[in-house]
């Protein structure tokens, strides 16, 4: 199972997750040197011999929600992290409403923090968090009370998600292999490593796979799925993979790009989708408005061509063609997110 954190900088997702994993997540010097989370962080915590846990950590400060959605991509449950001396704020909200967008059920709501207020105020916030949870894609969620420095509340925590991982069901791996490239790095000796989450099928070693969409062909040298070696990685799993390229094409490789069976090849710059308007907007939608899509680990300039009527007003759904500044590799039901580019 893979579980991203969600929720405002600086409430307590990074620390949660080393309570959780024991392995700090900021690995990047500025990341230590400004006490929060620039980019995506990973960790992984072992319950048998055939089944661990991945943790994405992903930032919180809304100058990196490109970041946080890149994150999101094939995950299959959610952590929600809110301070109980801070409530809900600002990156709580959207990143909940992207959550909700993308249609992740799964999900925990940890209330942090909790060694800093009375127990008043956390059952306030609880209740007042019911209330923002009931319309949304976790509404089910259950909540829990934590405070990393006094380390309450982990061992409940902990059970919970280890017992979520065991009973999930099997992914269906039927289809094309297709991951979202979240990270690009060389290791001495062996070459070229990418990293991501498994959206569907899956790969074995000596597979041949095409970096799309700059159409690169690739061959799978060796598989680290889950925190090990591996003979194959597949949907719902993060998977390391060590790559065989053509020398001038390495340099090419970058978060955004899709790593996926020759078949299932198909760029384009134009999308047809049905799209919902978030209901927390004070503005419709125009026709020909300008946003950024995010979808898998990309970022991508796009046009909507509203279809049906000029504008979409906020809280409605709509059919729309999404004219795209540069190609990607979508299939059926992939979801994204739009978002403003104010």
């Amino acid at each position: 199972m893979i579980i991203a954190t969600a929720g405002h900088v600086d409430h307590g997702k990074t620390s949660l997750v080393k309570q959780l994993t024991g392995v700090d997540t900021d690995r990047l010097p500025e990341e230590k040197k400004r006490g929060m989370s620039i980019d995506l962080g990973f960790a992984y915590k072992k319950i048998n011999n055939q089944n661990n846990i991945g943790y994405v950590d992903v930032p919180g400060h809304e100058n990196f929600i490109q970041n946080m959605i890149s994150g999101l991509a094939g995950v299959n449950f959610v952590l929600l992290v809110i301070a109980a001396d801070d409530g809900p704020k600002t990156q709580t909200f959207e990143h909940l409403e992207i959550i909700n967008l993308l249609g992740i059920k799964n999900g925990a709501v940890a209330i942090t923090k909790i060694d800093k207020v009375d127990e008043k105020k956390i059952v306030e916030l609880e209740s007042k968090l019911k209330v923002i949870l009931k319309e949304t894609s976790l509404s089910k969620a259950p909540i829990f009370r934590i405070s990393s420095l006094k380390k309450n509340g982990i061992q409940e925590l902990q059970k919970f998600l280890e017992d979520k991982a065991l009973n999930q069901k099997n992914k269906d791996i039927s289809g094309g292999f297709r991951l979202a490239v979240d990270r690009k790095f060389f290791l001495n000796g062996i070459g070229l490593i990418v990293t991501g989450s498994v959206l569907s099928g899956k790969v074995n070693i000596d597979d041949k796979l095409l970096i799309s969409p700059k159409n690169l062909k690739a061959r799978v040298k060796t598989i680290h799925s889950n925190s090990r070696n591996a003979k194959t990685g597949i949907s719902g799993q993060r998977c390391a993979l060590n790559l065989q390229v053509q020398k001038n094409s390495k340099d090419l490789i970058r978060r955004g790009d899709w790593l996926i069976s020759e078949f299932i090849n198909n760029p384009s710059k134009c999308v047809d989708a049905i799209i919902s308007v978030s209901s927390f907007l004070h503005k419709s939608l125009k026709n020909w408005s300008r946003v950024n899509m995010h979808v898998g680990t990309a970022k991508i300039i796009c046009r909507v061509v509203i279809l049906e009527s000029r504008e979409l007003f906020p809280g409605k759904k709509g059919l729309v063609q999404l004219k795209l500044e540069k190609e990607t590799s979508l299939v059926f039901g992939d979801r994204f997110i739009l978002r403003d580019q104010s």
